[in-house]
């Protein structure tokens, strides 16, 4: 998921490319309370809330990172080939261990 500064960034851009750069027009536009718009985009919210959710389906603005293709990551691929034997027995337990890694990364 896309920060949270990273979100509001972008959902202020859409909205000032649409001529709407404050709350009360913001919250017209999109059917949302002004209060929980200028909470939301003005003020200093902790997290992701259902507000920039609503307002990412409104905008049409996606929360996931875009992330390239790992395929074309030389070290990734290099790195497999180097330690892979070939069998799909390795190429699932080398599959769990990054998918371990994810977990515990998250």
């Amino acid at each position: 998921m896309k920060s949270k500064t990273k979100i509001v960034a972008e959902l202020l851009a859409f909205f000032a490319s649409h001529g709407q750069r404050t709350s009360t027009s913001i919250a017209n536009a999109s059917g949302l309370g002004q209060p929980q718009i200028h909470r939301n985009l003005f003020g200093k919210p902790k997290r992701v809330t259902k507000t920039h959710r609503e307002l990412c389906i409104y905008a049409k603005i996606s929360l996931e990172l875009e992330l390239p293709d790992p395929r074309t990551s030389d070290v990734l691929m290099d790195s497999l080939a180097n330690v892979w034997d070939g069998s799909e027995e390795h190429a699932r337990r080398l599959a769990e261990l990054l998918f371990a890694h994810r977990r515990a990364c998250m």
